[in-house]
């Protein structure tokens, strides 16, 4: 498996972008259980460009993001190649560029996966960071299309490969669906007929058995986003101990980047994932959204976990 000038062994598992919950310590403990690549929450280029303090703070790398990938995320070509030539960005290896975003509030602005209506505008920004990208391969993750209408997954993976593009993640679902329904393989498998760069798999793969699907569909590889919330270890195809010592590490890491406050709201997130499904749980989950400190949530999680989880 090769991005541009970047290899990769083989099987080729990547943690996929999720905003809100892709932070540099929930990338770090699935690095530490065998994540192939992790990439950061989409970061806007306008966001880089104008100086944004929160836009910054996604840029954070965890010792073991090596080789390391940040996605970036807009509209406008010049945009992109201006965020590039930031010192800010010299530190990742690969640049990822997000045209699969489905949320309103990011195609609205013609951002995300709205750049599937224009494969013109799409080309050319991969065309801009490629240009500007110092050697560094530039990837694009992308959808089937924006409605089961208008399914244009082949001929936007050939345009973006035309223009520069290393490898292509292909989330099997459009637009309209969100994150509804079943993602098409099939949709996937016609992308990696058509292009000679590697095409990375994504969408309900929930284990390493995804594997199987993606090369059954003639990817490369294959990407988890939603099926590694709660379970980095899928990486590693099992717990590999009791889910406190996952958690207890999560945390860990989670306190070296923020400050303790922010640290222990953002797990509180991450422990809904961890718990659900989770036996005897219910009266953690509900006393976890009211601690605000560390040391109470560590005695909180002891107390209410079992060996046995």
């Amino acid at each position: 498996m090769k991005i541009g000038n970047i290899n990769f062994a083989q099987p080729f598992v990547s943690l996929a972008p999720l905003a809100g919950y892709g932070d540099v310590a929930f990338r770090r403990i699935c690095r530490d259980y065998g994540a192939s690549l992790t990439v950061t929450e989409m970061v806007s280029v306008k966001g880089l460009v104008y100086g944004n303090e929160k836009t910054e703070c996604l840029l954070r790398l965890a010792p073991n993001e090596t080789p390391s990938c940040v996605q970036l995320f807009g509209s406008e070509p010049e945009y992109f190649g201006k965020a590039l030539a930031l010192p800010e960005l010299d530190k990742f290896d690969i640049i990822d560029i997000n045209m699969g975003c489905p949320v309103p509030k990011v195609t609205k602005c013609g951002e995300g996966s709205a750049l599937m209506r224009d494969e013109g505008r799409a080309s050319e920004i991969v065309a801009a960071c490629v240009a500007c990208a110092k050697g560094r391969p530039v990837t694009v993750k992308h959808r089937l299309g924006i409605s089961e209408r208008s399914i244009n997954a082949v001929s936007f993976a050939e345009k973006m490969q035309e223009a520069g593009a290393a490898a292509i993640t292909v989330h099997g679902r459009t637009t309209a669906q969100g994150y509804s329904g079943v993602a098409d393989w099939d949709k996937i498998a016609d992308v990696a007929r058509a292009v000679s760069i590697p095409v990375i798999g994504n969408g309900d793969v929930t284990d390493l058995c995804g594997i199987e699907r993606a090369v059954k569909a003639g990817c490369s590889g294959v990407a988890l986003g939603r099926g590694a919330l709660g379970k980095p270890y899928v990486f590693a195809g099992e717990k590999k101990g009791p889910l406190l010592n996952v958690i207890l590490k999560h945390l860990g890491y989670a306190l070296e980047y923020f400050p303790e406050a922010v640290a222990v709201r953002t797990m509180r997130k991450h422990l809904c994932k961890y718990l659900a499904g989770v036996r005897g749980t219910k009266e953690l989950r509900m006393q976890i959204n009211a601690i605000s400190d560390a040391e109470t949530l560590v005695g909180a999680l002891k107390k209410g976990l079992s060996e046995e989880c």
